[in-house]
């Protein structure tokens, strides 16, 4: 799962609501009526552009309100949404994580008596389940065995089986952060 960071992008859309609003809203109406999420409105008031309080009437429950700060020179602004980095999907990593073991029961002969891996065919179907046509993962299969992020989640595993890696870090999210840890073991996958 994608990791939330507020983009500058979001935080744009929450000061423009909040300008067309007199600077202040509900938080239970940012959320619901302009589609915000809540963390978004924590992160920009952790960052600084706006502020969060709570009001208590004299009768009924507190509410929380949402109010663009003035004064923002001191704020930080988020990276744009095209500088945060995708994480590896889950299914990306189990086929990288597949094709990179041996399975014990695996369908092709080298597989079956642990002569070698799987074929990354075996490996497609068995991190994509729905895929039971053998042809199609296969042209799926060698499609997705050239993305970067599944050729460095790949080198990671070489690594780890090689020992230049321990078997019990786990593997970063990231593609960059994959290559730089792999920089660092001096790994020769790098």
């Amino acid at each position: 799962m994608r990791p939330p960071i507020l983009s500058r992008e979001r935080l744009a859309r929450i000061l423009l609501v909040l300008d067309k609003n007199a600077g202040t809203l509900p938080i239970r109406e940012i959320t619901r009526t302009f589609s915000v999420r809540k963390w978004e409105i924590e992160a920009a008031a952790a960052l600084g552009w706006v502020e969060i309080i709570t009001r208590k009437p004299p009768i009924g429950r507190p509410s929380r309100l949402v109010l663009k700060v003035n004064n923002s020179q001191t704020a930080k602004l988020p990276p744009y949404r095209s500088e945060i980095e995708k994480p590896i999907s889950i299914r990306h990593e189990r086929f990288a994580l597949f094709s990179t073991h041996a399975v014990p029961y695996g369908s092709r002969f080298l597989a079956r008596h642990g002569l070698g891996l799987p074929c990354i065919t075996d490996a497609y179907q068995r991190a994509f389940p729905s895929a039971t046509n053998r042809r199609a993962a296969a042209a799926s299969a060698s499609r997705l065995k050239r993305r970067y992020d599944v050729r460095i989640a790949r080198a990671w595993f070489y690594a780890r089986f090689d020992g230049d890696i321990s078997r019990d870090e786990p593997m970063p999210t990231t593609p960059r952060a994959i290559w730089q840890r792999l920089k660092q073991a001096r790994s020769w996958r790098v």
